[in-house]
């Protein structure tokens, strides 16, 4: 994705081919992507290009922390209906009055990553996958709010950097300073995004990162070099 800076660490690029006359359930586990598109959705064959990004300089909003990777995603065409993004998230979420403390959070395609929060979405307890409807895109992510507006410290670099990914969001949490930035700075590793549980007390704090990861490739998705292979096909 030629708009992205040079300050992104990219892990993985990934093209998905959306045709007109049908639906599609596309879905890219090694990185915690999917995407619903219903029948009518595109006019025409249609490319989602979609780049996971391991870090770079990404500003949150304030009292919040990333909990999913982040993704570059664009679409060739117009759409005509809304498409469906699932992004995984490291949360476990056990009571429904949980998944309040998710937000999906947008920011452009280009430098400086501020992110702001997009308001809907849906979170649904015991499941590692957040949903909401699109049709315009950008950079997406989601974050959890920390109740007391603790955010990861200030004093962390302006040019981002790679999360470790045994680290926790607890770590993050203990580690931070007194939130008096507007935003704070903050990336989460695709590579391998992990499991966590939210406790049972008020304050809610995000606890006990365990690493998972997926490998599960389907049909219907072609990286950029296999899409320059594939010849032209009469539609």
């Amino acid at each position: 994705m030629d708009s992205l800076d040079s300050s992104v660490i990219i892990a993985g690029q990934k093209l998905f081919i959306l045709q007109g006359d049908r639906s599609h359930s596309l879905q890219w586990e090694k990185y915690g992507f999917r995407l619903e598109c219903p029948q009518g959705a595109v006019s025409k064959d249609t490319e989602v290009a979609v780049t996971a990004l391991a870090g770079g300089n990404f500003k949150v909003p304030k009292g919040t922390v990333l909990v999913s990777a982040v993704y570059a995603i664009s679409v060739s065409k117009a759409l005509l209906k809304p498409l469906v993004i699932e992004l995984q998230h490291c949360v476990d979420l056990r009571k429904t009055s949980q998944t309040g403390c998710l937000k999906f959070v947008r920011a452009p395609l280009k430098s400086p990553y501020q992110f702001s929060i997009v308001e809907g979405g849906s979170f649904r307890v015991g499941k590692r996958y957040g949903s909401m409807k699109r049709e315009q895109f950008c950079c997406m992510g989601i974050v959890a709010e920390m109740s007391n507006g603790d955010t990861p410290s200030d004093s962390e670099s302006e040019e981002g950097y790679e999360a470790p990914l045994e680290r926790s969001i607890d770590d993050a949490h203990n580690d931070s300073g007194n939130g008096a930035g507007e935003t704070s700075e903050r990336t989460a590793s695709p590579m391998n995004t992990g499991l966590s549980q939210v406790t049972d007390d008020s304050n809610q704090e995000v606890q006990e990162v365990v690493s998972t990861s997926g490998a599960t490739n389907v049909s219907n998705e072609l990286t950029e070099d296999e899409v320059k292979q594939k010849p032209n096909e009469e539609k």
